[in-house]
């Protein structure tokens, strides 16, 4: 059985080597708190930093996503990574705060021109190429990304070490130009339409407001929304802003974090060919509570550990067994969406999401500045326990599907 379509590689491959190469040098998620706490800010003024990305993007999405339709995917993408690539070049020598924001809100504004514009890139191009080609395409592409980011880890820690914290912004701005040197020769199916911004956005209000009191009235997506609030918010006292100085109190090497995020590539890899393993059809909502169950009960171990080895062992455990949930959250998630809702159900559900992290991560600063990262990263367990009480509350029987 051949692993590609026939035309498959002849139409994509910019998008397969991109997805190859760019990420083996952005290892910035790694470091970036790492960073950030060497120029001696708070982490309620870091919690500020991170937030106001998605802050940014969550602003913009229809207006940037308005370029894609006027001047065509392919411009949007280049333009957005070059944006991007820019801004992290900016981070090399940036060192004010005020100006560091501008910064990370600018990045969230240029993250717009490309996340979904790409995607829609690859999906108008093979249509009517190949039967499944587009399925093909985001599943091959994701594994092969998160191997590039096993590769990323070893490959950024080696860096650091070498040439010192601040370079991550430079390898990162080599990342985006690598990308846009390959997709540069990636061919695109255009043809332009006529926009109004203003209409966009009455049709988006519209159809959101009616996507918005179906989830509402929904006996299951009402909880299954409320649960995503809870769990990013969750998510975000268990994550690298709080994970970053809980190690390094504990004498972590700070290059280390390079191979601690090949781990949880090794994770995110793995994690979800287990859980189909296991994985039973209609048996999603039993599967995601017990994923998160676990991962909130050994999360309760971290009040122990006086070494970064059996800490890190911890953590890494309780991302395990978070990610295992993951795959089934999102089964569940289309189990119940009507195929005319599914697009709008999906942004308003990452709309959520994206609010829940943008009040988070303030907060989660400000705990750790208060009552430090150790305690911080525990509130992460009551409140995976109160996202499976909400799960327990839904009630299939009250729906035919």
């Amino acid at each position: 059985m051949k692993f590609f379509q026939k035309n498959e590689l002849k139409l994509l491959w910019p998008f397969y080597l991109d997805a190859l190469l760019s990420p083996l040098l952005y290892f910035l998620p790694a470091f970036i708190v790492v960073f950030l706490t060497g120029l001696e800010l708070s982490f309620f003024q870091i919690g500020l930093l991170i937030a106001v990305t998605p802050l940014f993007m969550l602003i913009f999405e229809i207006p940037t996503g308005a370029v894609a339709d006027l001047y065509g995917r392919k411009f949007s993408v280049l333009l957005g990574i070059s944006l991007e690539g820019l801004v992290v070049l900016s981070l090399f020598f940036v060192r004010d705060y005020y100006l560091l924001l501008a910064a990370f809100a600018a990045l969230g504004f240029a993250s717009t021109l490309s996340s979904g514009s790409k995607e829609a890139w690859v999906i108008d191009l093979v249509k009517g190429k190949g039967k499944n080609l587009s399925r093909s395409y985001f599943h091959k592409s994701q594994g092969i990304d998160a191997f590039a980011l096993v590769i990323s880890g070893i490959l950024g820690a080696f860096l650091v070490k070498w040439f010192g914290m601040s370079s991550i912004w430079l390898f990162a701005f080599f990342s985006f130009m690598i990308s846009v040197s390959i997709l540069l020769f990636a061919k695109e199916n255009f043809a332009k339409r006529k926009v109004k911004i203003g209409r966009s956005f009455r049709g988006l209000f519209r159809q959101s407001k009616e996507t918005v009191s179906y989830g509402y009235k929904h006996p299951v997506l009402y909880y299954y929304l409320m649960a995503t609030f809870v769990f990013v918010v969750a998510l975000s006292f268990g994550i690298s802003m709080t994970w970053t100085p809980f190690l390094l109190d504990l004498d972590f090497p700070a290059h280390y974090f390079g191979y601690m995020w090949s781990a949880i590539a090794v994770i995110m890899m793995t994690s979800p060919i287990i859980s189909s393993k296991f994985l039973k059809e209609k048996k999603e909502k039993k599967f995601i509570m017990i994923g998160f169950f676990l991962s909130a009960l050994t999360m309760f171990f971290i009040l122990l550990p006086k070494r970064w080895i059996p800490a890190l062992i911890i953590l890494l455990a309780v991302q395990f067994f978070m990610m295992l949930g993951m795959p089934a959250s999102k089964m569940y998630f289309h189990r119940f969406v009507p195929s005319k809702l599914r697009a709008t159900m999906k942004s308003v559900d990452s709309m959520i999401a994206s609010l829940a992290g943008i009040v988070a991560m303030p907060l989660v600063g400000y705990l750790v500045d208060v009552i430090g990262a150790r305690y911080t990263i525990f509130i992460y367990a009551p409140l995976m326990f109160l996202v499976i009480f909400i799960y327990s509350r839904i009630k299939e029987e009250e729906i035919s599907e």
